[in-house]
Order: C-alpha cells, then sequence, then structure tokens
C-alpha cells in the first residue's frame, strides 16, 4: 500500500489519531482555529482522505464518523518506506544518520534503536537503484559511468 499524505492532511489525521473516531465538529473544534480552517476545507480534506483510503466514515444520525483505517504508526512506516523508494540505495544510510542527527531521542529511544541496528543483518554490497525509480541519477557510481562516456565520446569525435 502505498500513502501520499500532504501536511494539511496529516494534520487532520493527527487529530484523529488523537480521538481515535470523531465527526467533521470534533475534528474541526480540534484544529480549525489553530489553523485558521473554515469546516468546508476540514471536509475537502477528509473527502481525500476516505478517497485514499486511509480513512472510512461511518454514518450516524446526519452525520460522518471517521475512523483511521491505519494507526500512525504504520502510516509513518509506509511514508518511511516511500522516501526510501525515492532515493538511490546507496544513500539510505546517508539519509537514516541525517534524521537521526536531527531528531531528539529519549534514552528508551535511543535503546530501540541500538537493538534495531544490531539485529539488522548488513549485506556484502548496496547496487545504485536510482535508474530503476528515475531517468536521472546523480550518484557517484553513475557519475563516474557519465563522466567516462563523455571522456570516451569526446575521444571517438577527435579521433
Amino acid at each position: 500500500m502505498k500513502v501520499t499524505i500532504s501536511d494539511s492532511e496529516m494534520v487532520v489525521m493527527r487529530a484523529i489519531w488523537t480521538l481515535n473516531t470523531a465527526s467533521v465538529d470534533e475534528i474541526s473544534c480540534k484544529i480549525a482555529d489553530s489553523h485558521g480552517w473554515s469546516v468546508a476545507t476540514i471536509k475537502t480534506m477528509l473527502g481525500r482522505l476516505v478517497k485514499k483510503d486511509v480513512l472510512e466514515t461511518t454514518k450516524s444520525g446526519r452525520k460522518f464518523i471517521y475512523s483511521p483505517t491505519l494507526s500512525e504508526c504504520q502510516a509513518v512506516a509506509l511514508m518511511g518506506q516511500d522516501l526510501l523508494d525515492k532515493i538511490c540505495a546507496q544513500k539510505h544510510a546517508d539519509v537514516i544518520a541525517d534524521l537521526i542527527g536531527q531528531a531528539n531521542f529519549t534514552a528508551e529511544d535511543l535503546t530501540m534503536i541500538q537493538t534495531a541496528l544490531a539485529a539488522k543483518a548488513p549485506v556484502c554490497h548496496v547496487n545504485c537503484d536510482c535508474l530503476e525509480t528515475s531517468s536521472v541519477c546523480t550518484c557517484e557510481t553513475h557519475e563516474h559511468a557519465n563522466s567516462n562516456m563523455a571522456a570516451k565520446t569526446e575521444i571517438m569525435e577527435i579521433a
């Protein structure tokens, strides 16, 4: 499952995750004032989230009740995977290290991360997968190959 949630939609999702299930009025009370959004704007975002299968609705009288179809942790994990899918596999460690450097962690958080790293089996080599997901590659693997190709082309043109 691929999940693409905009920043604004994430605000709505956080409100729903906090409330577990909620009506438009409950969601609006939680976020409308702090973001300056009208009820119509919130309803639009809720509709988009339902279309994305991140929310489901049930009817209670004349109101719709919104419930998340996945937990916040599940959504974040899917978004994290989506981020890694957009980046050359050879750069995953750099991105993760940068994220760790930017985040604040408790001692328990650091223990959890260290445990996850200790359980992770290393691979011998990580292959560049840039061109599988994009036609443009700027990683060192392809920059080196592209400069060699340019040099060969230049030599052939001179000869």
